[in-house]
């Protein structure tokens, strides 16, 4: 006869006590994964938010725009007219332009 080793609980009751514990564990898991969910949402949403609020305050007013638009047009109109300025300066000096060496035409001959 084989020896049977003895068992402490009948194996009904460890039966139950085992699907009971699994659908414990399930919904532990169903309640953590809702609650991470709920939380990354929640995080997201708070960042989204906090964007747009920033931008939204950040906005230039209507006479910060003209103002902007207004210095950009000085910046731009005073390099036009600082390259004017240099090929003008090029064009009256005695030097070629393009090695810089003196033209031999301007001086005169012994």
């Amino acid at each position: 006869m084989d020896k049977v080793a003895p068992t402490l609980i009948e194996p009904h009751a460890k039966n139950y006590l085992y699907e009971s514990l699994k659908t414990c564990h399930h919904i532990r898991v169903n309640m953590y994964s809702y609650i991470l969910n709920v939380g990354i949402l929640i995080l997201f949403i708070a960042v989204f938010g906090l964007a747009i609020y920033y931008s939204s305050k950040n906005k230039l007013t209507d006479y910060e725009k003209e103002q902007k638009m207004y210095r950009d047009q000085q910046y731009v109109l005073s390099k036009i007219k600082y390259y004017s300025d240099v090929t003008r300066e090029n064009e009256h000096s005695s030097l070629s332009s393009i090695t810089r060496l003196p033209i031999v035409g301007n001086y005169p001959t012994f």
